[in-house]
């Protein structure tokens, strides 16, 4: 019997390194697999600075003129090709995302922007460094233009390098020009909100702002915390963002309380935005509530309400037992 278990446990034992050898083979196969399909997928690596440019100022019939740094950190040598186009604010979205065209937009520019060479090319590890204009039109109309340096390995249209076979990258640059004049700077706080304090012990507070003028601008201010005595625990600055005409902009700044919430909070924000520094304010309220401390209290008033009962029981023992004495005599 002995001899069976033996015997019988050699074999479990071959047969579970057996499986265990298979299982480490087939996870050596699928890493060397997936290896080179890691590499085939590698595009080329390109670094653009900087990635915005959004204090831009000229006046009709003005050039402007700037530089932008582009690297290829790759081990490839990289060609890269400028072009420009116009852009929108994502209308999915209200983060600010940058949906790009070819297409005419009412704030365009791409038409605007030229560069003093057609191509840069980059040996790996190499960084260059290429020059643009924005030449503004004589009858441009006072307002913002946005518009985009896109930097792509994909040649224009017609050269012969459009036919070669390889991954395509691009990286861009934004441009947010304000052309001088009679500019109409308008907008409204949509909402202030929060969901109060998450799992992380943190505050968002959610400002959505409305451009409804027709150049952007970007909001500035302070957000000011106070508890239910009226209190003032925190002051926070506003995380403002540009703000584009014809869109709505959300914008996310974050609070870290130090040490333990409890009790109702108001929140206000009293910022401005534009040139002419227009006023905006707004509130918004979260409470904060712990088990424990509501238990607490809970126990605490339910003692006092015993104490006044007993000590008015008491009272009225010792009145009564006062009035019969009274009484006798």
């Amino acid at each position: 019997m002995v001899e069976l278990l033996l015997i019988k446990g050699r074999h479990m034992k071959t047969k579970f390194k057996s499986m265990a050898y298979s299982l480490l083979f087939a996870l050596v196969l699928s890493l060397v697999g997936y290896m080179p399909a890691m590499a085939q997928g590698n595009g080329t690596a390109i670094k653009v600075s900087p990635v915005l440019f959004d204090e831009l100022t000229a006046a009709p019939g003005e050039q402007l003129s700037g530089q932008v740094t582009l690297s290829n950190p790759g081990d490839a040598e990289t060609v890269l090709y400028p072009t420009s186009q116009n852009f929108l604010p994502d209308t999915e979205s209200e983060e600010g995302i940058p949906s790009l065209t070819e297409n005419d937009t009412p704030y365009g520019m791409k038409d605007w922007i030229s560069f003093d060479r057609n191509s840069v090319s980059l040996a790996p590890g190499a960084s260059d460094t290429i020059k643009f204009f924005i030449n503004v039109p004589a009858n441009a109309n006072p307002g913002g233009r946005y518009g985009s340096m896109l930097f792509s390995t994909k040649a224009p249209e017609g050269t012969p390098e459009t036919t070669a076979l390889k991954v395509e990258s691009a990286v861009n640059t934004l441009v947010l020009l304000k052309v001088s004049g009679n500019v109409t700077e308008a907008g409204n706080v949509v909402e202030f909100s929060t969901k109060g304090l998450d799992d992380q012990g943190k505050v968002d507070f959610s400002l959505r702002f409305a451009n409804t003028g027709n150049i952007h601008f970007k909001p500035k201010g302070m957000i000011t915390i106070t508890n239910w005595l009226g209190s003032t625990v925190a002051e926070v600055e506003l995380e403002g963002e540009n703000v584009l005409p014809d869109s709505i902009r959300n914008m996310v700044t974050t609070w870290e309380p130090q040490g333990t919430l409890f009790g109702k909070y108001t929140a206000t924000v009293n910022g401005t935005f534009g040139s002419s520094n227009t006023q905006f304010t707004e509130q918004t309220s979260f409470s904060k509530y712990h088990f424990t401390t509501l238990l607490i209290i809970l126990v605490i008033i339910i003692l006092i309400i015993l104490f006044i009962k007993m000590s008015s029981k008491s009272y009225k023992e010792e009145l009564s037992k006062e009035i019969k004495e009274e009484m006798k005599r």
